[in-house]
């Protein structure tokens, strides 16, 4: 039987395709035509096929279980358009679209191959900073003496300390994605003993950022700078850049990654002689001692001056995401690879002019772009060509899925081929948008078929509809008639998605690198406590161990806290420092479960706040709880103490005074004896088992009810204590915040930083939810000083010479120097060089303006403070003057900025022999958080306390 023509309404379907084919406007070719027509086809058997199906009806006599129930229509297919830019909105809109997040592509291609290749720096450090039990020593030692002693001797350890170097330059935001992608490959490497990130801004006239100033530059130290950079010239910064990686080279191992491919380094800003280097005897040496042949080519450069360095050009080793390249870069830093690997020489500030660069046309672009480009790049380029922008994490997709062929270098190759430009997308979270330069997209569409187009838009579509569980993914837009969205006139849609697509799962996808990279399995849950504890030392050659009775109210704890969760089987209930194994970091290990931990459990004893150590326990835990209440404007009272000896209240440092904690509710016998002695003496057992039954309760509730976000690991080699240092008397610090208030910014300022008064001021908004002035108040009351604020406007200046009361630090935000008088009053104290005053610049790099205007304000505190913003200033308060970019940033610093205005504090004050107190005691001054009325008074007169060192015994 002839099979049934289509319905009656789809009869003339491909005669209306075949009659709009003349209104398109372009020369089609029989290719072209077939496409369509075939397309025109498939639709119509699809529509057949539905109302075929809807029709369907079993014929008399079959089976019932035999016949197919109809078929559900398929979901309206909605598209799916890349995120709009900064301009849309101005233009007429073509309909209005939802934000959704589709699955993300992988942007860096042999992931699992370039950690591989890494695996010649994973050579062990001999003597490490951590001990391991020395059997051979230990059993010489008891057959000489007859006594069992362990003896201990340094563990090896990784290598290198690795320090990142990401250059955020604006040629390098199309490389985001790829960048934190090989971040997370190194962090992950296990190959680095820590790894920490930093950035540095090529693309503004001054000087890169300040975060690229503190690295360890060292001689022989066994660190390893890694800049990562694409080295595009004709940027402002650009010798910058240069300055600081010969610097760099100069002290520690440096090596450049580039991700351009090599045959495109030399049309970038990599034309510098290239040489072959070759590593000396020792492994992990400086690239000042690399050797190499020097070029004859150096000898006929023009230089414009000779600076009196021993090394005028220096080779620094680059390398592409190429496996192979990276493998034989790392066996030449130690000593593997005897033919060495590739480097260029980078020039001493001042030898080596750069020749500006021209602009690029873009349709001079395109025709060198098809003669030279490899065929994946140019197949790449044609099929995005269909998009009037796109995100580079769609151009990643598009590649994955229509290009396999593909390599980085080939991503390269179309993104420094001079067919687009980045530009902002419509909102901060958008990212960078690639948008294609005047006259490029035309000339790539005239090799861009119907068929290829249709194929790229199917291959994404069935990609998204596959991942529908991706962790991460990327921001786009959806025709929605209700969406609160516009869709551009001339955006191209790049996929399809069903009518009830949400988009992936849009939790925050984890961090692209820890804080310091370790070996060790992953944790799935966060533990509950963390018990912070005083180790007792022994009594006696044959004595006990005097924690085994910690360790049982650490079990007995954990006991109460699974019986009170739903803590699955091997999920940690709590820790503490015995559940670090053998050959884990304790620094490492430590700072990661104090960053993760519910509730911190302290116990309360004389020993405990005399050492060094639980002070630093106790300030990693309260630097999470200031950030928590900072970014949420919630309080974090997450600190749960416990009394293991009784103390008097007296005899409490500042941060343990002011917990607002009732031990009574733990019963009578608990208060006056404390665990140890409950959990010691065996007529008290019933109270034991009630105090710590009552104490995980408390632990469990205070957990549940704070949820305490998880913060960023401290190094505990460099944390201070929380307790502070042992004095004559309580220590005090006053603060001062220079700041336009929301009544006389500068013109065109943004408002939403500012408040009513200048202790109101919020930098880093929208990260911050309260004022600066609110949250360096807690963080430098949980060093143990007993701060006061003050706004510098209401501050009586000093008079010259005239003595210090108190170490101070001003928080000055640069655009309060816009108002001539309060630039003229900074001045002013700026001219009394008071070392006991040190100076912070919060500067959020997030903030367009600030970012734009950073070059000008920098200039203008340099000239209107002259003392404070001296180099010959110490390193950490210099680094504070320069600026700091975040809130995590300013919590870093904080703590070495007080130590030195309290040093300079030290060294300034007058000082009185003891018995002869000044006859006139100074006013005392408070102030109430924010609350500042009336001029304040410049304290001045003699200081009754002893200026000696300030020191706690351990």
């Amino acid at each position: 039987m002839p099979e049934p023509g289509p319905p009656a309404e789809h009869d003339d379907a491909l005669g209306r395709v075949v009659a709009a084919l003349d209104g398109l406007g372009h020369d089609l070719d029989g290719v072209a035509v077939a496409d369509l027509l075939w397309l025109a086809s498939q639709s119509v058997r699809s529509v057949q096929a539905a109302d075929a199906a809807d029709r369907h009806e079993p014929r008399t006599g079959e089976a019932e279980e035999h016949s197919e129930p109809p078929a559900a229509p398929d979901r309206p297919q909605l598209p799916v358009h890349p995120p709009a830019v900064e301009g849309d909105g101005e233009a007429e809109a073509a309909g209005t679209a939802r934000e959704v997040v589709v699955p993300r592509a992988s942007a860096l291609p042999r992931a699992r191959q370039i950690a591989t290749a890494l695996r010649p720096l994973a050579r062990p450090w001999p003597t490490g900073r951590r001990t391991r039990l020395d059997v051979e020593a230990t059993v010489a030692d008891y057959a000489r003496g007859g006594e069992l002693v362990p003896a201990f001797a340094p563990a090896p350890e990784r290598w290198f300390d690795l320090t990142a170097v990401v250059d955020r330059s604006p040629t390098m935001r199309a490389w985001d994605d790829t960048v934190t992608e090989l971040l997370r490959v190194l962090a992950r490497s296990g190959v680095f003993r820590t790894m920490r990130v930093t950035e540095i801004d090529t693309g503004g006239d001054g000087p890169p950022a300040p975060g690229a100033r503190l690295l360890t530059r060292t001689p022989g130290s066994r660190s390893l700078v890694l800049v990562i950079s694409d080295c595009v010239p004709g940027r402002a910064g650009e010798q910058h850049l240069w300055d600081q990686v010969h610097q760099w080279a100069s002290t520690v191992p440096t090596l450049l990654v580039n991700p351009l491919p090599q045959e495109k380094w030399r049309r970038a800003g990599l034309d510098l002689p290239a040489v072959r280097v070759t590593a000396p005897s020792a492994p992990g040496a400086r690239n000042s001692r690399l050797r190499f042949t020097r070029p004859a080519v150096l000898d006929a450069l023009p230089h414009v001056e000779r600076p009196p360095v021993p090394h005028d050009w220096l080779p620094v080793p680059v390398v592409g995401l190429s496996p192979r390249v990276i493998q034989r870069w790392a066996r030449t830093v130690m000593r593997g690879d005897p033919t060495g690997c590739q480097a260029v020489l980078v020039p001493a500030p001042g030898v080596f002019p750069r020749p500006p660069v021209p602009p690029v046309d873009g349709v001079r672009a395109v025709e060198s772009f098809v003669h030279r480009a490899s065929d994946p790049a140019l197949s790449l380029a044609v099929l995005c060509s269909s998009f009037a922008r796109l995100s580079p994490a769609l151009l990643h997709l598009v590649r994955q899925e229509v290009v396999p062929q593909a390599t980085t270098a080939d991503v390269a190759e179309v993104l420094t081929g001079g067919l687009m430009s980045v530009v902002d997308g419509s909102d901060g979270g958008a990212g960078p948008v690639l948008a294609f330069r005047p006259g490029v997209r035309e000339r790539l569409s005239r090799r861009l078929g119907v068929r290829d187009e249709h194929r790229t838009r199917e291959s994404v579509s069935r990609y998204i509809a596959t991942h529908p569980v991706a962790g991460e993914g990327f921001r786009a837009l959806v025709s929605d008639p209700g969406g609160e969205h516009d869709i551009a006139a001339d955006s191209t849609p790049f996929a399809s998605v069903a009518a009830g697509f949400g988009g992936v799962p849009t939790q925050p996808p984890p961090p692209p690198f820890p804080a310091v990279a370790h070996a060790g399995p992953e944790r799935t849950h966060q533990p509950y406590f963390f018990l912070s504890y005083a180790h007792t030392p022994r009594y006696g050659a044959a004595g006990r161990d005097p924690d085994m009775w910690v360790e049982r109210l650490f079990r007995d704890l954990c006991s109460h806290v699974m019986a009170m969760t739903d803590l699955p089987a091997g999920a940690p209930a709590g820790f503490m420092d015995r559940e670090i194994r053998s050959g884990e970091g304790w620094s490492e290990r430590l700072g990661e479960v104090l960053a993760n931990c519910r509730v911190f459990v302290p116990l309360f004893s004389p020993r405990y706040f005399a050492s060094e150590m639980c002070g630093k326990e106790w300030y990693a835990f309260a630097q999470r709880a200031i950030y928590h209440q900072a970014k949420s404007n919630r309080p974090a009272e997450a600190i749960v103490p416990a009394l293991w000896v009784p103390i008097p209240p007296e005899q409490l440092p500042g941060p343990a005074e002011r917990l607002q904690f009732n031990h009574r509710a733990f019963g009578d016998r608990y208060v006056t004896d404390g665990l140890y002695g409950l959990i010691k003496l065996r007529i008290f057992a019933e109270e034991y088992d009630t105090a710590v039954y009552e104490l995980a309760k408390r632990i469990v509730s205070v957990a549940d009810a704070t949820r305490l976000s998880p913060g960023s690991p401290v190094d505990y080699r460099h944390a201070p204590s929380a307790f502070g240092k042992a004095s004559s008397g309580p220590r005090s610090m006053h603060l001062m915040v220079a700041a336009p208030t929301r009544h006389d910014l500068p013109a065109g300022r943004a408002p939403e930083y500012y408040g009513r008064e200048s202790l109101d001021w919020n930098p880093y908004y929208p990260n911050s939810a309260r004022p600066l002035a609110q949250v360096a108040q807690d963080l430098v009351r949980s060093l143990d000083y007993q701060p006061t604020l003050s706004s510098f406007d209401q501050v009586t200046l000093p008079s010259p010479g005239q003595r210090p009361t108190r170490p101070e630090m001003l928080i000055i935000d640069r655009w309060a120097l816009a108002d001539d008088a309060r630039c003229a009053r900074l001045a002013e104290f700026d001219a009394r060089a008071q070392p006991w005053t040190a100076l912070v610049v919060p500067w959020n790099r997030d903030d367009p303006q600030s970012r734009l205007s950073e070059a000008e304000l920098a200039e203008r505190l340099e000239r209107t403070m002259p003392y404070h913003m001296s180099p010959a200033n110490h390193r950490s308060t210099r680094a504070a003057a320069r600026g700091v970019p975040s809130m995590e940033a300013f919590g870093q610093i904080l703590p070495s900025v007080v130590e030195v205005s309290a040093q300079g504090y030290l060294g300034s004050a007058e000082v009185f022999p003891p018995g002869a107190a000044p006859a006139v005691r100074p006013p005392q001054i408070h102030h109430q958080e924010g609350d500042v009325r009336g001029p304040v008074p410049y304290p001045s007169g003699p200081r009754t306390e002893s200026t000696e060192p300030e020191g706690r015994s351990e």
